[in-house]
């Protein structure tokens, strides 16, 4: 399983283009905008978290402590490398994906919880 995850991972790197930091590469080892790659896409994590007035507490969390269970049986490693100020300005962002266009969400980066 783990080969199989790591395989993922590279091929998500590979096919992302450009990262932006070092910790968004890292994101999109494991997440696309609109599809299942290892963990849920940020579209749906977005939408799981729509209605919830401490989403970005829960998301910055997940994002500095990991997590398991929210989103199937593939746990969430923690992020060592991501700041609590990164981690808290990319969970504002993919809060926004709620209120992003189509064309831009494309660009930028479904329902349940990670």
């Amino acid at each position: 399983m783990n080969k199989l995850m790591l395989a993922a991972c590279l091929l998500a790197i590979a096919t992302q283009g450009f990262a932006a930091s070092t910790s968004e590469q890292t994101c999109r080892a494991c997440h696309t905008m609109d599809t299942k790659l290892v963990g849920p896409p940020f579209k749906e994590i977005a939408a799981a978290y729509k209605n919830d007035s401490d989403a970005i507490t829960h998301l910055k969390k997940s994002m500095l402590e990991g997590s398991s269970g929210k989103w199937g049986s593939v746990p969430m490693p923690a992020n060592a490398g991501l700041s609590a100020a990164e981690a808290e300005q990319f969970s504002h962002w993919i809060m926004s994906l709620n209120n992003a266009s189509p064309a831009a969400g494309k660009e930028a980066t479904k329902e349940g919880k990670r």
